[in-house]
């Protein structure tokens, strides 16, 4: 819209124009000067003057009975052109003329009565007439002026019009006048229709549904102004508007909603002003939002540094992830769950915090509902354990929850603790599962987010080493407490065949000095049998310590061949026969007459048979003990059964481990090795070997052997750490 130009500044000619001024001057210029100056006026005067009497001479002839009547008509002009001044000059004038030239005697100044008279009326009716021609001049230049004034204050009042119309139009603001109680657009700038997505909005009334104020209706909030006549103004406001797509968009604005008032003082519409803050509204947004984050951030520092404490500050495991639950209860959670693996492959719910003293009736239960991986696989723990991830749900409806439920009674029990925004996150080190970790929110409404599930992760990651660590300190100090335990028996074991093949060779020294020349047969022959078997228990004891040696470094070697199983079992249990009757204990055989071969390593295999029987007689409690071979297909199977002291069911699951004993070693000697090197020679020939026992009933000893082939096993794989 093009500006208008103030009627204040006059507008200046063209050099061109400036150039032919004096060759074409303006005729109002002159005509003004004429009116103005004095010279003009009396000038003027003096011009009609002559020129009546020049009529007035001309015309005398024919109207010689009046002698005035140009000279009124030259008075007239005069009075009306310049005023008094030059209207008495043309009215002394005309006096002198009339008498001179039209009154008798002519050509003299000399005056009758009559023509004294005639004068003197000529004179007052001159007089009159300039009066009414200087009034009335002058009320037309009042008039003349007034006009102009008003001229003047339309243009003025038109230009501040166009002026604030485009300033309207122009302003970085949505600005709208409505008119009565339908709300008729009276006018609407540019923003305000684009936002309104219409540029026809005049006389049109004001739709609803397009806008919305918060979330009220625009029109409501337009209808309410004009019923009570109280402006609305409110501050960084939601608008939110209906696109074409039939999306919303949202953005925010200050606005006023002021009504106007007709000459009554009634109100007969509204104006409405908006500004766009959304940005201003963004930034602050962002800028709170960064500022909750910093704090946030500070927060999870702070409480990084307790948990961090806390988990050092103990070796327990699980004295530590209770107050670990109980640390993340209130300041990051409601609720806190903490369920840890088990031996068996179960888990155990350790720990059940909540903040509100009024959960703990709920706590009690929730703490009966252990954590099933064979359970729904929907609930957050279980999905966190089978994924191996951490788990985010940052809304969960009470549909959820109970879709996610194990059963209905699991589903009460959690929608009765009022979850709302839950994180479970999985107890991993070195790729072992120990546990998962949960904790939501129920009263406090919070939300959850990646920020919190990062902190989750953390707490959790640190929480597992702290676990790992524990449990590796105690396999520390059970592996120093084993490895002076073995020390202990390995010294008594060492020394328990040295002491009485020592005790032999003093007593055959002095039977040497009291038969220096023959000693009796039978006596060395008793003397050197019980040397030789404690040497040979000597090396037996040596043997298994190399074997230990080389399976934890990895260089245990098969040497496989063909083998009759059948026939090594009878040569074992024939030599052991004497050492199992010295026990009290027979030896029987059963199965294995018909033969039965494999590929195997027959050293180490009747080794293995070795120590099956060897553990069965020292704990056989001098009963007999029955070997018994089976024939498959493609396995072998040999049973070594006794009927001693039996092993109890806690000790079962460690039975084969290193220097492990069921027993105590100050009434049963040994180094806990033969059960060790048997499981893993078995395993490395491929097959696999288990104890089913009963506590004073006996125990039996399987092993299963491939026939055919064997599967490669790294031995020191399966060691334990």
């Amino acid at each position: 819209m093009p500006t208008p130009v103030s009627h204040l500044e006059p507008t200046r000619p063209s050099g061109a124009m400036r150039a032919l001024a004096p060759l074409s001057p303006d005729p109002r210029k002159a005509w003004s000067w004429l009116q103005r100056s004095w010279l003009g006026r009396y000038g003027v005067a003096l011009l009609f003057f002559c020129f009546a009497l020049l009529l007035q001479l001309e015309l005398w002839p024919l109207m010689s009975t009046s002698p005035f009547l140009f000279f009124y008509g030259a008075v007239m002009v005069a009075g009306w052109w310049g005023g008094w001044g030059p209207s008495l000059l043309v009215t002394t004038l005309s006096l002198v003329a009339v008498d001179h030239y039209f009154l008798p005697p002519r050509l003299t100044l000399q005056m009758r009565s009559a023509d004294v008279l005639a004068l003197g009326i000529f004179a007052l009716l001159a007089i009159f007439i300039t009066k009414l021609n200087v009034s009335l001049s002058r009320a037309l230049e009042e008039r003349a002026s007034l006009l102009e004034r008003e001229h003047q204050a339309r243009a003025a009042s038109e230009a501040a019009r166009t002026r604030l119309h485009t300033i309207f139009m122009q302003a970085p603001a949505q600005i709208f006048f409505l008119r009565g109680a339908s709300h008729d657009f009276d006018f609407s700038n540019a923003r305000n229709s684009s936002m309104l997505k219409s540029r026809d909005t005049l006389g049109k009334p004001f739709q609803s549904g397009v806008v919305k104020v918060g979330e009220e209706d625009a029109r409501d909030v337009l209808d309410r102004v004009y019923t009570t006549g109280e402006p609305f103004v409110s501050g960084a406001v939601p608008l939110r508007f209906l696109q074409a797509d039939g999306m919303e968009k949202e953005t925010f604005h200050n606005l006023v909603y002021q009504p106007t008032r007709d000459a009554q003082g009634q109100v007969d519409g509204i104006a409405g002003f908006g500004f766009d803050v959304t940005d201003l509204v963004h930034a602050r947004q962002r800028a709170e939002a960064l500022a909750t984050e910093l704090r946030q951030a500070e927060f999870r520092t702070r409480v990084l540094a307790e948990v961090s404490t806390v988990l050092a500050s103990s070796l327990d495991y699980e004295g530590t992830m209770r107050n670990l639950a109980r640390l993340v209860v209130p300041a990051l959670a409601d609720w806190c769950f903490v369920d840890l693996a088990q031996p068996d492959g179960t888990f155990r719910r350790l720990e059940v915090a909540h903040a509100r003293p009024e959960d703990a009736p709920i706590a009690a239960e929730v703490l009966h509902f252990n954590l099933m991986p064979e359970g729904n696989p929907r609930h957050p723990p279980t999905a966190a354990l089978l994924r191996g991830e951490a788990i985010l749900l940052e809304e969960m409806t009470p549909a959820h929850i109970k879709r996610s439920a194990h059963n209905e009674n699991h589903a009460r029990v959690m929608l009765a603790t009022g979850l709302r925004s839950f994180i479970a996150v999985p107890l991993v080190v070195r790729g072992h599962t120990m546990g998962v970790f949960s904790f939501f929110t129920s009263f406090s409404n919070r939300r959850y987010t990646q920020a919190d599930l990062a902190f989750g992760l953390e707490l959790a990651y640190r929480a597992a080493l702290s676990m790992e660590n524990a449990r590796l300190y105690r396999e520390a100090q059970e592996a120093i407490r084993l490895r002076d335990e073995f020390l202990s028996i390995a010294s008594h074991e060492l020394k328990t065949p040295l002491t009485p093949l020592s005790l032999k060779l003093q007593a055959l020294s002095r039977e040497l000095e009291r038969h220096p020349d023959n000693i009796p047969y039978a006596l060395v022959k008793g003397y050197v049998d019980t040397g030789a078997r404690q040497v040979k228990k000597l090396a037996e004891l040596v043997g298994d310590l190399l074997d230990v040696s080389r399976i934890a470094a990895g260089r245990l070697a098969l040497e496989l061949e063909d083998v009759d199983l059948g026939a090594l079992i009878h040569e074992v249990a024939s030599r052991y026969e004497a050492h199992a009757a010295r026990s009290g204990s027979s030896l029987q055989v059963e199965g294995g007459e018909a033969g039965l071969v494999g590929r195997w390593d027959r050293l180490r295999l009747e080794q293995v048979v070795t120590n099956l029987i060897d553990n069965a007689v020292k704990y056989g409690a001098g009963k007999p003990i029955v070997l018994s071979l089976e024939q498959g297909p493609s396995r072998a199977r040999l049973k070594v059964r006794d009927q001693g002291i039996g092993i109890a069911p806690e000790h079962l699951p460690r039975l084969f481990g290193r220097f492990e004993r069921a027993v105590s070693e100050r009434h049963y000697g040994g180094l806990g090795l033969g059960l060790y090197i048997t499981r893993t020679l078995v395993e490395a020939m491929g097959g696999r070997v288990r104890v089913e026992s009963e506590q004073g009933r006996g125990s039996i000893f399987t092993v299963d052997l491939p026939r055919e082939r064997v599967v490669p096993v790294d031995v020191s794989a399966s060691q334990p750490q």
